[in-house]
Order: structure tokens, then sequence, then C-alpha cells
């Protein structure tokens, strides 16, 4: 189906990409807002040689323009993939059966490859041909709609980005006490490799799944008489332990005062 590729883009993702269509025997160019080592500046695209696809490996926000560009100077049998999760397929200016989505719900280190044979790749396209072939890249690739991967590329958000500023809240807090994270980081995996195993809330241990009160009064209190340069912990905590207390069984905490009341 490919045998020659442009990969547009050579952030994280367009590197480890590239380098993955190479192994596959694609043969690649690489293209990027300037010239590199192996690497052709999109300022000569006009003269780019004709291949099988092109991949826009860019910032979602350039999806569009660039797409538009390339399209100009590319055969209208040339199909064209885009990376991101929350960009809509339609904006690939080519026939619907010749594009298609390849997200990875997934975060690229510049130096870690990625493992492709356990990496998640989610493919939106209307022909079936394109699933197929992205096992190649990826044997875990699965199918996703229009209408689902902005929901799954909402999870990722909430899961990846909004766990590591909840984590890095906590490092300020602890911080400010003379204390590493690092001590947490055995309770963080083990806690995150149980709730992964499905059935999240249930595999939670702690003061809010036995309703222990008191300890959630001083957590509340800690909490609040931290306030300061984080006062959102305290509104986190009482969100994310009312949804432990429910599923357990137990009334909530009750709300927030807006002012300082005995404890």
């Amino acid at each position: 189906m490919i045998h020659s590729a442009h990969v547009i883009g050579m952030g994280r993702l367009g590197r480890h990409l590239a380098n993955r269509l190479e192994a596959l025997d694609i043969s690649v160019t690489r293209w990027s807002r300037t010239a590199g080592p192996g690497t052709a500046s999109m300022e000569g695209w006009h003269s780019a040689a004709d291949a099988d696809a092109a991949f826009l490996a860019v910032p979602d926000g350039a999806i569009a323009e660039v797409a538009a560009q390339a399209a100009k100077q590319l055969s209208p049998e040339t199909l064209m993939v885009h990376h991101a999760g929350a960009v809509p397929l339609s904006v690939l200016p080519v026939k619907e059966d010749w594009r298609a989505v390849m997200w990875p719900p997934m975060t690229f280190g510049t130096d870690n490859i990625p493992d492709w044979n356990t990496l998640p790749l989610g493919v939106e396209s209307p022909h079936p041909r394109w699933r197929e072939w992205a096992k190649k890249i990826a044997p875990n690739a699965f199918e996703l709609t229009a209408e689902n991967r902005p929901k799954l590329h909402l999870g990722a958000v909430l899961s990846g980005n909004l766990t590591a500023a909840w984590i890095g809240a906590v490092e300020a807090l602890l911080k400010a006490h003379d204390l590493p994270i690092s001590v947490l980081s055995p309770l963080i995996e083990e806690s995150v490799n149980k709730a992964l195993k499905g059935n999240a809330l249930k595999s939670v241990s702690g003061p809010a799944t036995r309703n222990d009160r008191a300890t959630l009064e001083q957590q509340v209190t800690a909490l609040h008489n931290a306030g300061g340069e984080h006062p959102e912990l305290g509104q986190l905590h009482r969100i994310l332990t009312n949804l432990i207390l429910q599923h357990h069984g137990h009334p909530p905490l009750p709300p927030i005062q807006t002012t300082p009341g005995p404890h």
C-alpha cells in the first residue's frame, strides 16, 4: 500500500515515525520548517517528489495550513495522514478514502525509542484498509470514529496531563516541608497499576473507602491551612474524595465553608 512517504514535522513524534517507517522498508523523505541533517525545509516543498503518502506530524493548529500547502504539489492519488487527537479528519484536502488519522494516545520522549509493538494507535478513516495497514506500524492499532476520537483525546488529557499536574501540586506541597516526591513513587506506581486493571474506584484503599471521617477531616484542615499557593488542592481533594466515598456507599463530605469554621 505504501512504499514511499513524506514525513512533515520533525518533532518527537515525526522523528520516531520516520524511523519506524524506514524500519518497515518504506523510503522516507523528512521535512521541517528549517533544513537540517537529513531533513529538507518546507520552503523547498514546491520541488518535492511524489510519494505514496504524506504523514503530517505537525502541531494541531498547523495541520490544515500544512495539508493545504502539501496537497498543491502532490499527486491526487497521494494518501494523507495526520496524527492529532482532536483535529477533524476533514482538514485533509484529499478524497475521503485517501485520508486517515493515526493518533497514538501516548507521549513521546526525545531519546526514548517507543515500543511500536505495544503502542496503541487509534485509526480513523472511512476505508478499512487504513486500519489494516496501520497494524504494520503498530500491531495494537484500533478503530476510532469521528465521534469517539475526541472523547478518547479528552480522556488522554485527563489521565495524562492532569495526572502530572496533580502530582506536581503534591510535589510543591511536600517541597514546602522539605519532603521529596520520590518517596511516594512506589505508592503512585502501584496505585496506578492497580487502577489500570479496571474498576479503578474499587481498587482504591485509604480513609475514604472505610469512611474514616476523622482522618478525612484532618486532611481537609491540613489543605485549608496550606491554602496559600495551592488553594485548588482543597477543592480537588473534596471532589475526588467524594467520588470514592459515593462509590463505596458513604455520604459525601460537606460543602466547603467560605470562612474557616471550628475544627
